[in-house]
């Protein structure tokens, strides 16, 4: 694509082949001025170990950057690509340059990291996972730079303080209850 394609081109959304999305880009950087691929940096429970991840922020979707009339059958007909988003009369879908941009002020190193809600003290949580898994606790502290967490258990008519990997707790996800489970 030469230069005066470059400042008329116009961003899409393309829906591509789920897990491909990256093979799709690299396809389609003979066609567009410019290819998006947002990418989420995440923890994810990987063989019983807590792992960082990176995968792509709207699976199966990426953005191109080209000009509709010379290249749309081209970036259209890219082996992975399933469709270009459209609008209900059908034609192809301008992505606004605030969102691209947005996106990218959100992932300056690479990928957008996603971090886990802060917990309050005496917030109510839901215990996910391990011995304790389906009880409710009361947050008390952060533990270990935010890798363990000290939460209050009611157990044997008393509170105990027990200390848990920060994954295995989460928010209350019902507020209808307000007492802990013992």
């Amino acid at each position: 694509m030469n230069a005066t394609d470059a400042k008329d081109a116009t961003w899409y959304c393309i829906r591509t082949k789920r897990y491909k999305e990256s093979w799709v880009a690299r396809q389609l950087m003979e066609s567009c001025a410019e290819i998006y691929l947002p990418l989420l940096r995440h923890l994810r429970t990987v063989r019983r170990q807590r792992k960082w991840v990176i995968e792509a922020l709207f699976p199966g979707y990426l953005f191109a950057r080209f000009v509709v009339e010379e290249r749309f059958r081209a970036v259209r007909y890219t082996s992975g690509v399933v469709s270009v988003v459209s609008t209900t009369n059908g034609g192809p879908l301008e992505v606004d340059e605030v969102i691209i941009s947005t996106l990218r002020q959100r992932s300056t190193v690479g990928y957008v990291e996603i971090l886990p809600l802060p917990f309050f003290p005496g917030e109510e949580l839901e215990i996910t996972e391990g011995p304790f898994q389906g009880l409710r606790a009361l947050f008390q502290q952060e533990l270990k730079a935010g890798e363990r967490v000290a939460v209050l258990l009611e157990l044997l008519s008393s509170r105990v303080r027990v200390e848990l990997p920060r994954e295995y707790v989460e928010k209350k996800p019902d507020a209808a209850h307000d007492h802990l489970v013992a």
